[in-house]
């Protein structure tokens, strides 16, 4: 695709469905009396989003005159008179923080639960509208309707494209160059299938891990939520149906899924795991050490440039998953399917201390004698089988082959454009709230 066709799809993607100008609905004046807001939210996305709307909620032109958070409850117990959390949500977290009231829906079904009274019966009047960010549990119809201006969701992909708990993930482990924000419509009965009101478009930097599209996207999409506040009626006014045709749905995923699978997959898709499970469950694999196998996690680890040349330069006629290392060079090398390579540089075994390369080859590698990973657990009784190539698979010739299909260039241009025009728009990736937060924790 041609540079100039990318920014013309990048600026139809930045204009919300409803065509309403950002810049316009700058110039409308805050009403006398602002929003009183009820926001449903648990993680750090939804983290990132209250912020924005918090910092709308004390800026020198509210559209919000007061908010308060449902979120799931905390533990703790007690020590010296003071709670200490084993789980606190950073929505609850942030919350307090904020000096927000905070309230604790019981777990389960959302069936029986009542909306709270503004400020426990101190402020007249209801909530004018329930925004709602990754709260993860259903609400029914009751509690939609039972504010004055229903309910929107803040969800963080171009619906109808990747519905569900995890588009992020998903976004990251497809290779997607782009994911963006939608605020929509609560809809009574199909999860995130609501009337769409507004998009923007998010570039996803080729190297950026989960923790940083989370913080951009949430920022992103607290932005764009004061924006369509600011013009709702006429933007509801403006909606749009998703198109079912082009729906596609996501999954919660589990430790499973950040097992190095080697007959399968490319240097580019152990990064992109890596990218996307690190903070939680580090990607793994297994290694056989005599009669012993054990799991290893890659705790850092990166995608060898192509301008890097191979340790050993016969690697291609070692399956996927063989080891390579040299004296005084930081990073242990593998290679994979495709003729690429991964640079490992911490390591854990079997949840021992964390290892950096000289360390792994001193004390795992130098006594491996096939020095090859493994999918799964094997028998040690027996040798360990030969890799087993997929169907069809053709050996490259040439270990610059895992770079021919990797257009670089071209991602950057895309990147360049759209983010020129969420600038234009008046958005910005980094918040300034956020900032500010940051500092007071240090």
């Amino acid at each position: 695709m041609a540079v100039a066709a990318m920014y013309m799809h990048a600026r139809q993607l930045t204009r919300c469905p409803t065509r309403f100008s950002c810049r316009r609905t700058l110039s409308v004046s805050a009403p006398a009396l602002g929003l009183k807001v009820l926001f449903f939210g648990s993680d750090e996305f939804a983290d990132r989003v209250l912020r924005e709307l918090d910092g709308n909620r004390t800026g020198t032109q509210p559209w919000i005159d007061h908010m308060e958070v449902v979120c799931p409850q905390s533990n703790y117990y007690m020590k010296r008179e003071k709670k200490v959390y084993t789980y606190q949500s950073p929505v609850h977290k942030l919350a307090l923080k904020k000096g927000l009231n905070v309230h604790h829906p019981l777990p389960g079904s959302m069936s029986s639960w009542m909306i709270p009274l503004i400020d426990g019966g101190n402020i007249p009047g209801q909530f004018d509208i329930g925004i709602v960010a990754s709260f993860g549990r259903f609400l029914p119809s009751r509690i939609i309707n039972g504010f004055k201006k229903g309910m929107i969701n803040v969800h963080p992909s171009l619906l109808p494209k990747y519905r569900g708990p995890s588009p992020i993930q998903t976004a990251i482990l497809n290779g997607d160059p782009t994911s963006g924000v939608t605020i929509q419509e609560i809809h009574p009965s199909v999860i995130d299938g609501g009337k769409v009101l507004a998009q923007v478009p998010y570039p996803i930097p080729e190297t950026a891990p989960y923790g940083q599209l989370v913080d951009e996207m949430g920022t992103l999409g607290g932005q764009l939520t004061v924006k369509v506040l600011r013009d709702l009626e006429n933007i509801r006014g403006k909606s749009i149906e998703q198109d079912e045709s082009q729906v596609s749905h996501t999954r919660m995923f589990d430790r499973e899924d950040s097992v190095i699978v080697w007959e399968r997959m490319t240097a580019e898709d152990i990064f992109r795991v890596h990218r996307t499970f690190y903070q939680k469950e580090p990607v793994h694999t297994c290694m056989r050490i005599k009669n012993k196998v054990k799991w290893v996690q890659f705790l850092e680890l990166s995608v060898a440039p192509e301008k890097t040349p191979p340790i050993n330069a016969q690697f291609l006629d070692f399956p996927p998953g063989s080891v390579f290392y040299q004296k005084k060079v930081p990073y242990v090398e593998i290679s994979c399917l495709g003729g690429g390579r991964i640079h490992a540089t911490r390591f854990r075994v079997s949840g021992k201390a964390e290892r950096d390369p000289f360390q792994f080859i001193a004390g795992y590698v130098k006594a491996w004698k096939d020095k090859r990973m493994i999918t799964r657990p094997i028998n040690t009784k027996h040798l360990t089988p030969p890799f087993a190539y997929p169907e069809g698979y053709v050996k490259p010739t040439s270990y610059t082959d895992a770079y021919k299909n990797v257009d670089r260039k071209l991602q950057y241009c895309a990147d360049l454009a759209t983010k020129r025009l969420l600038h234009d728009a008046g958005y910005s990736l980094a918040s300034e709230s956020s900032a500010d937060d940051d500092d007071d924790d240090d």
